[in-house]
């Protein structure tokens, strides 16, 4: 009997001592630390010369538990990094030129997010009383400030490049002066890129590659105003849209061929101050408007008498001041249709007494 007793107790002591009876009581820890706990694991630790974050994880499964705690690691470095940068831009924004702060920090949170070369984890830690686990990540505060800067230099060049391309064309915005402001501000970025955190791209293309583009740019659009300037731009408003474009456009001509300084000017306007606008922008001072108008009535025979008036006025495009006193001229077509008015007839007996 005695011996039975004595099997039984060994057999309880035993099960005592495996884990999973350990575990009932509490967590079961096999891979706590044996180190004390160190001194990067109390709140508010940081470094002179690097970005730190630490995260910690309470999952059971061990897998999880590391994975969270570096997750949570990167995101508290994250955002210290975010904070730094902020606070360097805000002041940057004070200092200098707002537009090109503006531009310079720009996509900082991608930076801050995706541009993390250097980041390791330097250690780790697991508390054996409690299995919660601590993740020490660190990243270079230098390594970051030279990646920021990179991206900031690649930011400033490619809106450096979007501006050269809005200065340059003419059919996404006929305002010559809007267009040179577009190639002033692309000059004064590329002043304010530097090269030298560009190694990548300097090697194909350097500042004196960009320096040329804007160059030619300027020099194109030097041209394109002293061909305009002391330049008429000529306008025809089609009041109420009867004229077909090929009547309007003879009626040009026919002015273009008697001065041989005067342009038509194509852009479509339905108002004389957008047409006067128009010409100004694209460079001209001075601008000859014919203002159409057309009236059909019903002649006493029954048929249709149509009726052509055309104003013309001259006007200098800096004062905004008509030249010259207005003259309107008129002439009648008749017809027993629409179809049979010949408003190109009348076009051109308005326009011999208008040239």
């Amino acid at each position: 009997m005695r011996n039975i007793f004595l099997s039984v107790a060994l057999a309880a002591g035993v099960s005592f001592s495996m884990p999973a009876w350990s575990s009932f009581f509490g967590p079961s820890c096999e891979d706590g630390s044996s180190e004390p706990r160190p001194e990067w694991v109390k709140e508010g630790y940081s470094e002179p010369d690097n970005y730190v974050g630490v995260g910690s994880s309470e999952k059971t499964d061990k897998s999880e538990r590391q994975a969270e705690s570096e997750s949570l690691a990167k995101k508290e470095l994250t955002e210290s990094i975010k904070v730094t940068i902020k606070s360097e831009n805000d002041q940057s924004t004070r200092e200098t030129n707002q537009r090109v702060s503006k531009n310079a920090s720009s996509r900082v949170t991608a930076i801050a997010e995706e541009d993390l070369r250097g980041l390791k984890i330097r250690s780790r830690w697991i508390d054996k009383d409690t299995c919660k686990q601590y993740t020490l990540m660190v990243i270079s505060k230098k390594s970051v400030e030279k990646s920021h800067l990179e991206q900031t230099m690649k930011n400033r060049l490619e809106k450096f490049k979007e501006l050269l391309s809005d200065g340059t064309n003419r059919d996404k915005n006929q305002d010559i002066n809007d267009r040179r402001k577009d190639l002033e501000d692309a000059q004064e970025l590329l002043q304010e890129t530097d090269f030298r955190q560009l190694t990548e791209i300097a090697a194909v293309n350097n500042k004196t590659f960009y320096e040329k583009q804007l160059t030619d740019a300027f020099a194109r659009i030097n041209k394109e105003t002293s061909l305009s300037k002391d330049r008429m731009a000529l306008f025809a408003l089609n009041k109420d849209h009867n004229l077909n474009e090929g009547v309007i456009g003879k009626m040009l001509d026919q002015l273009r061929a008697a001065d041989q300084t005067a342009d038509r000017l194509m852009d479509g306007c339905d108002e004389e101050e957008a047409c006067i606008k128009a010409a100004k922008n694209r460079g001209f001072t001075r601008l000859t408007m014919l203002i159409s108008n057309c009236q059909v009535g019903v002649s006493q025979m029954g048929s249709l008498k149509g009726t052509l008036k055309v104003t013309k006025k001259v006007y200098d495009l800096d004062s905004r001041k008509v030249l010259e006193a207005p003259r309107t001229m008129s002439a009648e077509v008749i017809g027993w249709s629409n179809e049979e008015l010949d408003w190109s007839a009348a076009a051109d007996k308005v326009m011999q007494g208008l040239k």
